[in-house]
């Protein structure tokens, strides 16, 4: 204000007036109660060019008022004590195009100083400070900066409404939704956030948007075969994951053998993943989280996207049922791939033999949701996901189908102005079952996995240093490992089922992110678990190398059979070594109380998930962190560096020669031992302009030590991949065309391989060697598409899009699996043979949505 000079005559003018004046002719804009100024009248005021600090100097040098600058807002005040009186500023953030709530979004309030926060998982978010005038400030991804001047005078709550960003050439895209000021002073470490704008926006097959696949192009996330969508995580198993719907769990996230993820974006609003060291609210699996979250429905205007394409087709529709108050969200998916498969040009291609595939899955979402009065909502989300699946070149005489649901019901209430709660009850079932196609063994073998949990969250916002969270819960789990149903009248199976084997678990959990100073951020917290196996259940007891039963015990429904606890401590630090970088350190403790049964890294519906008892004791891991951030040229380039180590105990594995189909003492076939993992992840990625992308590469190691395996030595596990490199391009040419591309090489997998054959008996056997010993050959992929986006026409509300996309575009045979027999005429030899699913696809897909 010294700076700028002005000339200002006043002949019995108002305060208002002047300041009006002063507004016409400055950049400067004014911000004061009506009822502060309304008496002050009869203003005589003549000056010419001097500085506008002097004008308001003396216009209210003889008034009751102060002023104060926030950049080019003039605050008009009232002098009086209210300034050291504590206000606290609360409400949601939210999308003015569809009403939904806003998960992630930067809020900043800033004055003499300045206060800054992130919304929750709801859109909620809370500031306390001192009263008087601030400007508050809202950033979120893909939306218009939010800029609005508040009088804090009392507590009240102020909610926001960000307007989308107009689409064009030089749009920016962003995979993390706070800004990234934020994410560098964030005490936390491995955590990863992606719009489902970004996701559609990447190349993948058939041009189907895909959250799984998308995720493994970030580091120290790959995928444990080629093409699929199971994912290892630094060095975990796939069965490590935890994966959240709406906060439900789905224990089988993939459709065609992981080819495709269980989840229809066009349903989505985003998904976050958390990679070893986690928050304290989540639990119970040791290697990450990823947090899906279902749309809410436009409560703004009804919309009806979709999409026809080679592989899927989707169609989703949402809006209001009482408009500004409630919405649904309704959504399909469905592909029938065994068709295209059983064509004689496509089966040509793929070297299948047999006419008679049947690959077809679909999935459905529902959710509905609803505010009662300001303080608080309803939601109620459901999923359901099915697959068929017979493919001759897999196994010519077997079949497989599985299925997912799961339910959702949540209530937020908002306490007071600091603290905001929800209440959840979930339900996850998944059912996996083979069937045979020959007629002298005709059956189905099934299993399933209920589970329902009850839960409450809290956050609670002491102040802008420290906010609390903290929550309790109950978990039953109910596990059929499996049944044989007869179902042809020539069948000699017999029908046979195994014990039911149930759960339950109680948890609590507390947590602090503490800010000390301008420089340091704190995450710290404790999450308690405490487990117990149900009968009714029959528990042997062995002799000491299993081989044979020396007792048994019957436990009656509900007996508690065995039981466990488990303190889990974590704890992040961040130091921020200038404006634009920081230090982080992070330690954390995780436990999981379930088990998968398998001898594959592609994940059948013929594993078996147990949960932990006598003899299956829990797995838990620690796991340390430490990494770099560093932001580039006003935040438009990124880096980071992290290092990691996790140690892991009472991980399974099977003895050599296991017998585990049907086996009600499945326990004498696994053993137990530890496992470890390290490595170094390195991220860099342009955020901002029309090219935007990033380049990640990983060097990781996964060793396993179980006595009774592999000579009790050290050996790797088969998703054991030593370098990852993954490049995402996205460029936008113009306001209707952009292109994609994606690359990812990533060294061989382990197998375990004969090493020879000898002959006993007359019969031929054959003897392998060290476990996982063989490295398989590296596998790697380039796949591009090109959107082409139709003419817009503001008039029309059809809007569509062409979708071109090459999977495999220089058709890499990478290895899906290797087989290993002996030759039919000299049974001395034995040859291995390499499968190959998918090279060069193109595909096309059409987009719409009005």
């Amino acid at each position: 204000m010294s700076k700028i000079t002005i000339s200002l005559e006043l002949h019995n003018a108002t305060l208002e007036e002047a300041f009006l004046k002063i507004e016409q002719a400055t950049p400067f804009k004014f911000n004061y109660r009506s009822g502060d100024i309304k008496g002050i009248r009869n203003l005589n005021y003549s000056q010419r060019q001097v500085s506008v600090k002097k004008i308001l100097d003396d216009l209210l040098s003889r008034t009751s008022l102060r002023y104060e600058q926030m950049q080019y807002y003039i605050i008009i005040k009232k002098n009086n004590k209210q300034a050291a009186q504590q206000v606290t500023v609360f409400g949601f953030a939210k999308s003015a195009h569809s009403g939904e709530t806003l998960q992630g979004a930067s809020v900043q309030v800033s004055g003499s100083n300045t206060w800054s926060t992130i919304t929750n998982a709801y859109g909620f978010y809370s500031v306390t400070l001192p009263a008087g005038s601030y400007r508050l400030s809202c950033s979120y991804v893909g939306y218009r900066d939010f800029d609005q001047v508040i009088d804090c005078s009392q507590t009240f709550q102020n909610n926001i409404e960000l307007g989308v960003k107009e689409d064009n050439n030089l749009q920016p895209i962003t995979v993390y939704t706070a800004a990234k000021k934020s994410n560098i002073r964030k005490a936390i470490t491995g955590n990863h956030h992606l719009t489902i704008t970004e996701i559609k926006k990447m190349a993948m097959i058939g041009g189907e948007p895909d959250v799984l696949k998308s995720l493994q192009f970030l580091p120290g996330i790959q995928t444990s075969h080629e093409g699929t969508t199971n994912l290892s995580v630094r060095g975990g198993s796939y069965d490590q994951n935890l994966i959240l719907l709406d906060e439900a769990p789905v224990y089988n996230p993939t459709h065609v053998l992981g080819f495709f993820s269980a989840f229809n974006t066009d349903a989505l609003k985003d998904v976050s993943i958390y990679k070893g060291v986690f928050p304290a609210q989540f639990g119970g699996r040791l290697s990450s989280v990823i947090d899906i979250r279902m749309k809410e429905g436009n409560n703004r205007q009804h919309i009806v996207t979709g999409g026809i394409g080679v592989l899927a087709s989707r169609l989703t529709w949402e809006g209001p049922i009482k408009k500004d108050k409630s919405s649904f969200m309704l959504s399909g998916r469905y592909s029938n791939i065994g068709v295209l498969l059983n064509r004689k040009f496509v089966a040509k291609r793929f070297k299948i033999n047999s006419n008679n595939n049947r690959m077809a899955y679909y999935d459905l979402n529902a959710k509905f949701n609803t505010t009662i009065g300001k303080k608080d909502r309803l939601y109620l989300s459901a999923y359901t996901g099915h697959d068929n699946f017979f493919m001759d070149l897999i196994d010519k005489s077997d079949g497989m189908k599985w299925g997912n649901t799961t339910v959702s019901g949540r209530w937020n209430h908002v306490f007071n102005p600091g603290l905001f709660a929800n209440t959840s009850l979930l339900y996850s079932n998944y059912n996996y079952s083979y069937y045979s196609t020959d007629v002298t063994k005709d059956f189905n073998w099934k299993a399933r996995l209920q589970e329902i949990t009850a839960k409450t969250d809290f956050d609670w916002m002491i102040n802008t240093s420290n906010q609390v969270k903290f929550g309790a819960g109950i978990t039953w789990q109910n596990v059929l490992p499996g049944k044989i149903v007869p179902t042809g009248d020539s069948t000699t199976a017999k029908a046979i089922s195994l014990k039911d084997r149930s759960s339950a678990q109680l948890f609590a959990y507390i947590s602090n992110d503490q800010k000390i100073g301008n420089r340091i951020n704190l995450s710290y917290g404790m999450r308690a678990t405490g487990f117990a196996a149900l009968g009714d259940a029959m528990v042997y007891r062995y002799n000491a190398d299993t081989s044979a039963v020396i007792d048994s015990t019957w436990y009656p429904k509900g007996k508690i059979i065995s039981s466990y606890i488990g303190l889990e401590p974590r704890i992040t630090a961040a130091v921020l070594i200038s404006n634009t970088g920081s230090l982080k350190l992070s330690y954390g403790r995780n436990y999981q109380y379930q088990h998968l049964l398998t001898n594959s890294s592609v994940g059948l519906p013929t594993d078996i998930w147990l949960p932990s008892d006598t003899y299956f004791k829990p797995q838990y891991t620690d796991q340390f962190a430490a990494g770099v951030y560093k932001t580039l040229q006003n935040e438009t380039w990124e880096a980071s560096m992290e290092l990691y180590y996790r140690q892991s105990y009472n991980i399974i594995d099977f003895r050599d020669n296991a017998e585990v189909f049907m086996n009600n003492k499945i326990e004498t076939q696994i053993l137990t031992g530890k496992a470890k993992g390290y490595g170094a992840e390195w991220l860099i990625k342009k955020n901002k302009g029309a090219s935007t992308g990033w380049i990640s590469y990983t060097w990781s190691k996964a060793l396993r030590n179980i006595k009774g395996i592999n000579n009790n030595e050290w050996y790797p596990p088969t998703y054991d991949h030593r370098h990852n490199i993954s490049v995402v391009f996205l460029h936008k040419i113009n306001q209707r065309l952009s292109i994609s591309g994606n690359w990812i090489y990533r060294s061989g997998g382990r197998t375990t391989m004969p090493k020879g054959s000898y002959i006993y008996n007359g019969v031929r056997y054959v003897f392998y060697g060290k476990r996982n010993g063989y490295v398989m050959p590296a596998s790697h992929r380039l796949d591009v598409s090109l959107i082409w986006q139709n003419k817009i026409k503001p008039q029309r509300r059809w809007q569509g899009e062409w979708v071109f996309s090459i999977y495999n575009v220089y058709n890499r045979q990478n290895v899906f699996a290797l087989y290993v027999s002996q030759d039919r005429f000299y049974t001395g030899l034995s040859t291995a043979s390499q499968v190959s699913l998918v090279g060069f696809l193109p595909s096309i897909t059409y987009n719409f949505k009005f």
